[in-house]
């Protein structure tokens, strides 16, 4: 074991902070703040996985037509991201319900976005194994030192 818990965690972390959410901002993805304050992760001794909200996959790879979103989800969207009144967000909540239905959401249409891409990128890859490679490089000087020091006492 050359990491613990607590270091995988503060690698996703960083992961979490330098990569996904700068994508999720640059592709234009907030509206309540509900995604990105749910973003987490699960850990062990040996690997870690990052989660989003249960529409994670619909968020990033689009909705195709023939579904109905709620109501209530589309109106709490369209306020937050338009500024729109209750009045005015529940108009464009069942206009973008019908959009939805007949076409699929504009994520689907372009087929997808990179948000949960970005995680396997190379830029990413090579960052978390430098980070995992200086925790386990430490890690194994200080072993290093401390065999040579009971050897030589």
């Amino acid at each position: 074991m050359f990491w613990t818990q607590d270091e995988i965690n503060r690698v996703l972390d960083k992961v979490i902070e330098l990569f996904l959410l700068p994508r999720f901002d640059e592709l234009g993805m907030e509206a309540t703040g509900e995604w990105r304050e749910n973003v987490t992760y699960t850990s062990d001794l040996d690997s870690g996985t990052i989660w989003g909200r249960q529409y994670s996959e619909q968020l990033a790879q689009g909705l195709p037509p023939g579904n109905m979103v709620p109501i209530p989800a589309l109106k709490k969207w369209a306020k937050a991201k338009f500024g729109l009144s209750d009045a005015a967000a529940l108009s464009a909540a069942f206009a973008v319900r019908d959009k939805i239905f007949k076409k699929g959401t504009t994520w689907y249409e372009q087929g997808g976005s990179t948000l949960i891409e970005v995680l396997q990128e190379p830029r990413t890859i090579q960052f978390i194994q430098d980070e995992l490679s200086v925790i386990a490089q430490a890690r194994l000087a200080d072993e290093l030192i401390r065999n040579a020091q009971e050897v030589f006492s």
